[in-house]
């Protein structure tokens, strides 16, 4: 999505949803509890896909595919598989940033959230 605070606001919306749904009493703990699932969702993919984009698995991913071409009975010899992207090209740049600009737009809330339940409290 091109605007930030656009997405911003949907997820606000879905964590007030799921909040609707699912908490068993309409307080700020439980609301702070499913702020906590998103923004804690958002935070694992960005940095899963940061790790993948930064070519920690290409050694990996080239050695099997090495090996089973080598090991292959019934060779492919239209399969080029020293030309297959590896898996840190398959990711733009700018999908983890994504994932970690919402995560922690939403941490930060999270954050502003427990301070405020453990003021009033």
């Amino acid at each position: 999505m091109r605007n930030k605070w656009v997405m911003i606001l949907i997820n606000i919306a879905v964590v007030t949803l799921l909040f609707a749904v699912l908490a068993p009493v309409y307080d700020l703990f439980h609301y702070i509890n499913q702020l906590f699932y998103v923004a804690y969702f958002y935070l694992f993919f960005g940095i899963i896909m940061w790790v993948v984009r930064g070519g920690f698995f290409d050694g990996i991913t080239y050695g099997f595919r090495r090996f089973t071409n080598q090991m292959s009975k019934q060779k492919d010899y239209l399969d080029d598989w020293k030309e297959k992207p590896l898996p840190s090209k398959n990711i733009s740049s700018s999908v983890p940033k994504f994932f970690l600009y919402h995560g922690m737009v939403l941490s930060i809330g999270l954050l502003v959230l427990l301070l405020l339940y453990y003021l009033l409290k």
